[in-house]
């Protein structure tokens, strides 16, 4: 049997930009307590090794209820203005065509250059085509 395309979401995480500093590169890397970290992954198919951070609001068949979220979350935590970022339609229109194309949507960016933070949150695909033997989370209901 065939497992269905579908796509799980993780995050928000915030945070400074030193973690992804490549001295920080063993924090971004599963470990015993991967399940129970939100620091963002250096893989982003290892999200899906987070099995208790999935959750049925964050697991879809449909791509426009993913790209609904990741819409809604950015919403939420807008990028520094003082940065020239794509604007939300855009970036939008480009992770559509990528998630339906089974590529991964990880939204990182700067939040306010003053205090140092930045904010990361990803929808990943399921089945995962790069880590094959990593099982569904959750599967969809």
């Amino acid at each position: 049997m065939t497992a269905v395309m579908h796509w799980h979401g993780f995050g928000p995480w915030q945070g400074g930009h030193e973690v992804f500093e490549m001295k920080n590169d063993a924090l971004r890397r599963p470990r015993e307590d991967w399940d129970t970290t939100t620091v963002p992954p250096l893989e982003t198919g290892n999200y899906l090794l987070r099995r208790s951070q999935a959750s049925r609001e964050r697991t879809w068949t449909r791509v426009e209820d993913a790209l609904d979220w990741l819409a809604g979350l950015h919403d939420q935590h807008p990028h520094d203005p003082t940065l020239n970022y794509p604007d939300k339609a855009t970036r939008l229109k480009h992770t559509r065509d990528g998630l339906l194309g089974g590529a991964d949507a990880l939204w990182h960016y700067t939040t306010s250059i003053s205090a140092n933070r930045v904010v990361v949150y990803a929808v990943i695909c399921c089945p995962h085509r790069h880590h094959t033997r990593t099982p569904c989370p959750l599967p969809p209901p």
